[in-house]
């Protein structure tokens, strides 16, 4: 997700493990580098400064083995300029990725919904919920950055809350 639009939602089969060699070429490189080089998905790229000296645009991932893998990091500085590498972006600070609150908004919406009774129905139903999400709900999400870097800053770090 990004001011670009949203990236297709990769569903991952219960049984499949997500290693470094799976995230790369099922995620990242079918549908986060398509997205990223985007120059237009729902309207044009929103070109502003988040915070300070900070790119117009970065890639963010939580520490989870297959993002902090070596072979993932190369893959990244290769294919996205600008990356943080694992050492820069904090790993464990939900706060400030945007994409957990989105998964919270797409959470919010399911809940909503009759319960999925098998696995098919259900990615029919997180499909449906996903490409509903609007340009304004991700302007929304991304713009409160800002505000979330200031609260971890000024909480030295500690968890922001809800």
């Amino acid at each position: 997700m990004s001011h670009r639009g949203l990236s297709e939602l990769h569903l991952i089969s219960p049984r499949q493990s997500v290693n470094a060699d799976y995230y790369i070429n099922e995620i990242l490189d079918k549908c986060c580098l398509p997205t990223y080089k985007r120059k237009k998905m729902r309207g044009p790229l929103t070109q502003r400064k988040l915070y300070r000296k900070m790119s117009a645009t970065f890639f963010m991932q939580d520490g989870a083995p297959a993002h902090t893998a070596i072979k993932t990091q190369k893959w990244l500085s290769d294919h996205l300029p600008g990356f943080w590498a694992k050492d820069i972006w904090p790993s464990n600070s939900p706060d400030l990725n945007p994409i957990e609150n989105l998964w919270a908004i797409m959470q919010a919406e399911l809940d909503k919904r009759k319960p999925a009774t098998n696995l098919k129905q259900l990615a029919k139903i997180l499909e449906n919920i996903w490409s509903g999400i609007s340009p304004s709900i991700l302007q929304n999400v991304i713009d409160g950055k800002p505000n979330r870097i200031n609260s971890c800053i000024e909480l030295n770090g500690e968890y922001i809350g809800k």
